[in-house]
């Protein structure tokens, strides 16, 4: 009895027949009787055994023949496999393109800082035999120190002021002037404006500024500013420019700009400076025809210069400082980009190979057919295998040339015009080599998708596989084990590194460099990690025990529970890819819920939330306080606060510029003795500064409290306040039921201050308050003690008004605050007087950041489960036939949609939010309570990530009908 074909994984040869189509080697053409492969003819061996075995490029190229007509017969899975391996490639192709984007090369740098000009020279300070620049960036240079004293080892000699002694004779320079400001008045009032004196719209500075209307100025009387500035002023070119200050008025010419500075931003560009600048700036000599080379560079740099030149940046000369480093640039990139490709990777190799899963189950009688006409193990393993090559190539072509087509398009629309800007960049480039590694990383995704599929396929019967029956899946004893291992493994870790790190964070002195810190915390990170791969590794069995339980439920949870665990191939992938997903969204959540707790705690507020400070600032606003306190009212006024209130500070005296002695030796000083607990909690510190080590005093009215802390003082609280003694707003209390308040000669204070030790001075009184800590809703910064004005006053303290707090029944809106900072920049009171506005919003909201995490789950895990279900009810439409033949209807049909989705989304999702508390948990330990597991972990955020997203998808299967089955197979059942 002859069999029908070889036996799968057994098969014979590959020869050809008479009519040149592949034949089992032994075998008759044209379906005759099979000869002996023995057998000899009357040379003594048949005329098979002298046909030469194909080569081994044949056969490949035969694999991959039937490689690729299964994958265009299979067009439905294969475009799933194409769009899972197209996402990572577009994302990663999208991101190298934009860093590249946006990092100049060396002549792009050099033309931005030069134009066309050959170098600039700048002056440092004065000559000194050790001072060395960074070829690429001047301003990085190094001089020598003392070791024991930090002073200069060469003594600091005068600058010079022009770099004519240092350049060839006859050299042209141009000298420009930059980072100067002049007050400039606007349609609305006056501002502060930037300053750049000196010809800059010479042709000369092409690459570095642009004209953009008008003319360059003829004289010293015309100026050139930027259509921002011109916008700002409500005038045109031929208009006017006033600078109030200087009492001056020019003739507006053109319009200019710096390329890498925005058009709308303000800038006044001057001839020559003039007397007309408020604060002078820095001045380069740019020299058009002329640059430095090394030997003449480090000439400069001991005499007081540093210098850009062109060819040094564009060839630096061996042994030159550089501090832009690319290779460490690309490195890094390397670095992230292997990070996100792994992850990404990790997920579509997940989900593709659950895809080819399915789609080898569903050609499992192809290749049986291709066995049994001679197909080898190695033949269909590397059919599956090319599959995942074609389309992960397939894949990694279609997601580069969207990224590459996209990211130019984005270029092209969002470019402002900056040089150098995050939109604009530096010109779109692409960086072909990486582009390159993509494209062979999508192939190497595709082909690890297709591994374990492939291998599935070559285990297979022929002849089951030809009369369409399946075998089942095996449940291996062993696995459950290692599985429980790799989970208590992965547990154990994340403990022992959280605890080791708690114990080395104990420590008086911390060592950050110990190697235990490194291997600690890796503990952390690798632990979850290993949990996951324990709960993969283990998948198959617990499956298992979901379908036992779930049997009990009902029949549509029954047989959604039995195909899972019948199908692990498709469905410990997909949750796996969920539960990494998860992963990563709920350890965000929980990190930034527990850091947002812990910044929340120690915020340093400033006032009560939506209160607007207005800091006073002036040389005479202790002897004239009216003044300062009226303009803060009349700048406040026309956002109409409900109460304003002041702080006051002490004083302070006046202190000479030269010698920094204080000008009045006798003038009263007073200060705040450190606290009995302070010295407590430092038993190191020596406590010779112990009289100047407290807090700083805050002065203010009681009646003005509520104002500034935006709640109510206790009565009995307020009545000590009144009656001479000190509240505390602090976040903890301050430790003492008494201050001591020391108060000093201006002289014997400086003394101190200076050698507390040596100096032998002494307070001339000391006077002890008591003390009342009071827990409000906004706890003020810890370092203010407050008494009132009338304990100030009978102390003899002089006093200065330091802030003015205005309160206001809702939050001011941004055009409100915006009004009030640009007229506070343009307040000018008494000698020097100056204001500045800052609205206390309190700590930043976490609840955007939380929605977005989740949304971004929410997409992920809906992607990843649509992946799963698709693929399982493409799978199970035989079973649906089975089902409608014996009567099911409808109802039960999207039951087990949505049971489907509950297991395998469900499963994803809890597995992920576990293995995300291991390592917030042990980070947690590692923050000496900063961070607090227990009571800042966000469980509603995690409970609505682990519980409700498979609801949701659970809700959504069974919304979506089932398609009506094909019962041309069950006719008979029916």
């Amino acid at each position: 009895m002859h069999r029908i074909g070889p036996r799968f994984g057994r098969s014979p040869r590959l020869g050809r027949g008479d009519d040149g189509m592949p034949q089992p080697l032994g075998s008759a053409p044209h379906g005759g009787r099979a000869m002996s492969r023995r057998r000899d003819d009357a040379r003594g061996a048949t005329a098979t055994d002298k046909r030469p075995r194909p080569s081994a490029w044949a056969r490949w190229r035969a694999d991959l023949r039937l490689a690729r007509r299964q994958v265009w017969r299979t067009r439905g899975s294969s475009a799933l496999v194409v769009l899972l391996v197209a996402l990572p490639v577009f994302a990663l192709t999208g991101g190298v393109v934009f860093w590249k984007s946006n990092q100049p090369s060396p002549t792009q740098l050099v033309t931005l800082a030069l134009g066309r000009t050959q170098a600039w020279i700048e002056i440092v300070g004065g000559p000194d035999s050790s001072r060395v620049q960074s070829i690429d960036e001047p301003q990085w240079y190094d001089l020598d120190y003392d070791d024991e004293t930090g002073a200069l080892t060469n003594p600091e000699r005068p600058a010079p002021t022009s770099p004519d002694d240092v350049l060839p004779a006859g050299t042209k320079t141009i000298e420009v002037t930059y980072g100067g400001d002049t007050s400039v008045t606007t349609a609305t009032g006056t501002a502060q404006v930037s300053v750049t004196t000196g010809a800059v719209w010479d042709p000369v500075f092409t690459g570095r500024y642009a004209v953009i209307d008008g003319r360059a100025p003829a004289s010293s009387t015309e100026v050139m500013v930027t259509p921002g500035l011109l916008q700002r002023m409500g005038q045109k070119i031929g208009g006017s420019v006033v600078l109030p200050e200087a009492g001056v008025t020019l003739t507006i010419t053109g319009t200019l700009r710096e390329l890498d500075q925005s058009p709308d931003s303000d800038e006044l560009f001057l001839p020559e400076p003039g007397d007309v600048l408020s604060h002078p700036g820095l001045t380069r000599w740019y020299t058009p025809d002329w640059q430095p080379d090394a030997a003449t560079l480090a000439t400069m740099n001991q005499a007081g210069f540093v210098s850009f030149a062109r060819d040094l940046v564009l060839d630096p000369p061996a042994g030159a400082r550089v501090v832009r480093d690319q290779q460490s640039e690309i490195w890094a990139l390397l670095a992230y980009a292997a990070i996100a490709a792994a992850f990404s990777g990790y997920l579509v190799v997940l989900l593709a190979g659950a895809a080819f899963a399915v789609s080898a189950r569903r050609q499992a009688r192809a290749l049986a057919v291709a066995a049994s006409v001679g197909a080898t193990k190695g033949h269909v393993f590397r059919i599956v295998l090319l599959q995942g090559a074609v389309l992960g190539l397939v894949g990694g072509l279609v997601g580069s040339a969207l990224a590459l087509g996209a990211s130019a398009a984005a270029r092209a629309l969002f470019d402002d015009g900056v040089v150098g800007s995050i939109r604009a960049g530096w010109g779109w480039k692409a960086p072909w080599l990486l582009v390159a590694a993509i494209l062979v990383f999508a192939v190497l995704v595709g082909l690890l998708a297709a591994i374990a599929p492939a291998r599935a396929a070559t285990r297979g019967d022929a002849l089951a596989a030809l009369r369409g029956s399946r075998r089942p899946a095996v449940l291996k004893p062993r696995r459950p084990l290692w599985g429980l291992g790799l989970m208590v493994l992965g547990v154990a870790a994340t403990i022992v590194g959280a605890l080791g790190l708690a114990a080395l964070n104990s420590a008086r002195e911390i060592d950050y460099t110990s190697p235990w810190r490194t291997l600690l915390l890796f503990a952390i990170v690798a632990g979850p990690l290993v949990f996951q791969v324990g709960i993969i590794v283990g998948g198959h069995w617990t499956l298992a025990m979901i379908s036992r339980a779930f049997s009990r439920i009902g029949l549509g949870a029954r047989v959604a529970s039995r195909d899972a665990a019948a199908n692990p191939s498709r469905v410990v992938p997909a949750f796996a890819a969920i539960a990494a997903c998860v992963f990563v969204a709920s350890f965000a959540l929980s990190m930034t819920a527990m850091a947002s707790a812990g910044s929340t705690r120690t915020y340093p507020w400033t006032g009560h939330l939506g209160s607007v400070l207005v800091g006073m600032d002036g040389d005479d606003s202790a002897s004239d306080p009216d003044t300062y306190t009226d303009a803060a009212r009349a700048l406040l006024a026309p956002s109409q606060p409900s109460a304003t209130a002041v702080v006051w500070q002490l004083a302070g005296t006046a202190v000479d510029p030269d010698t920094g002695e204080p000008t009045d030796p006798d003038a009263p000083v007073w200060t705040v003795a450190q606290s009995d607990a302070e010295a407590a909690d430092c038993p190191e510190c020596t406590g010779e500064t112990a009289y100047i080590a407290g807090p700083q005093l805050d002065i203010v009215a009681p009646g003005d409290l509520e104002t500034i802390l935006g709640a109510p003082v206790p009565a009995a609280d307020l009545a000590a306040f009144r009656g001479g003694g000190a509240l505390w707003f602090g976040q903890d209390g301050y430790g003492d039921d008494h201050a001591t308040l020391v108060q000093w000669s201006a002289s014997d204070e400086h003394s101190y201050e200076q050698t507390p030790a040596d100096s032998g001075a002494k307070p001339k009184a000391l006077h002890e308050i008591p003390v009342r800590s009071v827990a409000t809703p906004y706890p003020q910064a810890d370092w203010s003690l407050y008494i009132a004005t009338g304990t100030a006053d009978k102390l003899g303290m002089a006093l200065r008004p330091q802030t003015m707090f205005a309160a206001y029944d809702q939050m001011p809106s941004d055009a409100v605050i915006d009004a009030l900072t640009a007229d506070a920049e343009n307040l000018r009171v008494g000698r020097n007087g100056r204001f500045g506005t800052y609205l206390e919003r309190g700590p930043q909201p976490i609840d955007p950041v939380l929605w977005l995490i989740t949304g971004a789950t929410l997409v992920l895990v809906i992607g990843a489960g649509a992946i799963c279900l698709g693929l399982a009810r493409f799978e199970r439409r035989p079973d649906d036939a089975t089902l409608t033949a014996v009567g099911a209807g409808r109802g039960l049909r999207r039951s087990v949609n949505a049971w489907q989705a509950v297991i395998v989304v469900g499963m994803g999702t809890v597995v992920g939010t576990v293995a995300s508390l291991i390592p917030a948990w042990g980070i947690a330990q590692t923050s000496s309570d900063y961070m607090r597991f227990g009571d800042d972990t966000p469980w509603i955020w995690l409970g609505i990530v682990a519980l409700g997203l498979p609801a949701v998808v659970a809700a959504a299967s069974w919304l979506v009908p089932p398609r009506t089955p094909d019962l041309t197979r069950r006719t008979a059942i029916a």
